[in-house]
């Protein structure tokens, strides 16, 4: 008697191979040109390091088998990288106007060295603005969503709530606007990644745990029109 398959694990992560293909197929849509340029590159790059490894070996059939093997790999990773970023930029682009755009960010920053949820801990009911929290190296950083003047107000009183539990910590604030304000969203983790590190990992924790333990509007859904857990930039660049 056959033996029966066992099931696969539900909600397993695809692998890399099945993430890359994702990625193609995405980028055929939303940036044509992405695949070609990922391409090339890996193809130049490959050529440049096969060419200069041959000359460094002399031309030895042992020392130019290994420098295009070095080549194929190398390039294989630069096109991979190539289209690692595109996608990511493309989805941000994709998502920029959406309602609870800023929890892309927030999941990208997440997956490493920070630390908090992609649900907003604040939610203006009047105007819809909102502020995402997280903790990390660099303190905790508050980020808002909405037209410059109404975010403000919003993210000045989290700036409170945040020191009256975490005195002495430091706390940045930006905001992703549709009016032509603010940091883009393709630029807004980056902006968060160049911030100086003031925390390590246990102070990083206890902030956490604080801000949590304060934290009493759990469950504030994102408005519809984004779902960050299917929408994600890659890991691979952060």
């Amino acid at each position: 008697m056959a033996k029966e398959k066992a099931p696969k694990k539900a909600g397993k992560a695809p692998g890399l191979f099945a993430q890359f293909g994702e990625q193609v197929r995405f980028l055929k849509g939303a940036d044509p040109k992405a695949l070609p340029i990922g391409i090339l590159v890996g193809i130049g790059v490959f050529i440049v390091i096969s060419v200069v490894g041959a000359i460094i070996s002399n031309f030895v059939f042992l020392g130019i088998v290994l420098w295009v093997i070095l080549g194929i790999a190398s390039g294989y990773l630069s096109s991979l990288l190539v289209l690692t970023r595109r996608a990511n930029t493309a989805i941000f682009k994709k998502y920029e106007s959406e309602p609870g755009r800023v929890s892309i960010t927030v999941g990208t920053l997440t997956r490493r060295t920070y630390k908090g949820s992609n649900q907003p801990v604040a939610i203006s009911p009047k105007t819809k603005d909102m502020v995402f929290r997280i903790v990390g190296p660099a303190g905790v950083v508050l980020m808002g969503e909405g037209a410059k003047t109404s975010t403000k107000a919003l993210l000045e009183e989290e700036r409170r709530k945040v020191q009256r539990v975490a005195s002495g910590v430091a706390v940045h604030m930006f905001y992703s606007s549709q009016d032509g304000e603010g940091v883009p969203l393709v630029q807004l983790h980056k902006k968060v990644k160049q911030l100086k590190r003031t925390l390590n990992r246990a102070e990083i924790s206890a902030v956490q745990n604080r801000l949590s333990a304060l934290d009493t509007r759990f469950g504030m859904p994102i408005p519809k029109g984004i779902d960050p857990a299917k929408m994600r930039p890659s890991r691979r660049i952060q």
